[in-house]
């Protein structure tokens, strides 16, 4: 027969690495926003998880298992499961406690990253950051030639990014923590982590060249005005943005005639943006003069004359 007791300590620990914390004012509407920041987190946490284990050694799979939930306030407690298919690169340590422990503190390091902002006004840079999740893996110590990686910094923005939209779905008088043996700091709900800031962040160095003639295909205009124009640069498709304001009037008002298959003969500006890997991770066109337009000659009707 069963005896049931009652008792005063507190439930003991799930055994989980860390968890997502929530707590919602309960007057406030949209209770969907709960679940649907609590999955978003959940998810961007293992998007970060596999960009961290790189460092360690690609052949990692980690995979989230979910330990528990504690009702009131959603506390959500979860624990990262490690698979290696080539065991070897990890010699004979019993690496997945180090492993885990890293994953934990670099999570961690992360939500701190974004939360200096609060402090300072201005987020840290994003190799500071890479630096530090750099020496937590060295701290595992579970290579023993200490070739350790480092996450890019594309992937880490990717993951701010995600962590950014799940935030959203919540209310300003809503609260939200990371808590793990690492430490416990919550979520800046009020920091807007728009696409362009994260971008920014990546950014090691940006190249402009000065504008030069090219002769662009016109793929399809911008009749409206309010977006770029795409077009074909050789057989590389991009767009760009005009910006010589007389021309766009008479292109607008219908004065100017270009169509898809013309060309547009013009002073092209580019621009490149480099990571911290010195590898260019985005570029942009502006056509800063338009010279003329170059009618497509080839017309059906030339198949009959």
């Amino acid at each position: 027969m069963a005896t049931v007791s009652l008792t005063t300590e507190p439930p003991e620990k799930p055994d989980a690495d860390f968890a997502v914390y929530i707590d919602f004012d309960r007057e406030s509407g949209k209770p969907q926003r709960v679940f649907r920041a609590l999955d978003g987190l959940i998810s961007a946490f293992e998007k970060l998880d596999r960009a961290l284990v790189g460092s360690i050694d690609p052949s990692i799979e980690p995979v989230l298992m979910l330990e528990d939930i504690e009702g009131g306030s959603i506390k959500c407690w979860l624990r990262d499961k490690l698979k290696a298919t080539e065991d070897q690169a990890l010699y004979e340590l019993d690496w997945k406690p180090l492993v885990g422990k890293y994953l934990v503190a670099a999570k961690y390091a992360v939500v701190e990253w974004v939360n200096d902002e609060e402090e300072t006004g201005k987020r840290g840079s994003i190799n500071d950051l890479r630096k530090k999740i750099l020496r937590l893996a060295h701290d595992t110590d579970v290579r023993t030639l200490g070739d350790y990686g480092v996450p890019s910094s594309e992937d880490l923005a990717d993951a701010g990014k995600a962590i950014a939209s799940s935030l959203s779905n919540l209310e300003p008088t809503d609260k939200a923590k990371y808590i793990s043996e690492a430490g416990e700091t919550s979520f800046n709900l009020s920091i807007a982590w728009d696409e362009f800031d994260l971008q920014d962040a990546t950014v090691k160095q940006t190249i402009t060249s000065p504008p030069m003639k090219m002769i662009l295909a016109v793929k399809r205009p911008d009749y409206l005005g309010a977006s770029q124009w795409d077009f074909r640069l050789g057989k590389k498709l991009i767009k760009a943005k005009i910006t010589d304001d007389d021309w766009l009037r008479r292109f607008q008002s219908r004065s100017t005639d270009v169509r898809p298959g013309d060309a547009l003969e013009c002073m092209v500006e580019h621009e490149a943006k480099y990571d911290f890997d010195n590898e260019m991770i985005s570029e942009a066109y502006t056509v800063t003069k338009v010279i003329d337009v170059l009618e497509d000659r080839f017309q059906q009707d030339d198949l009959f004359d």
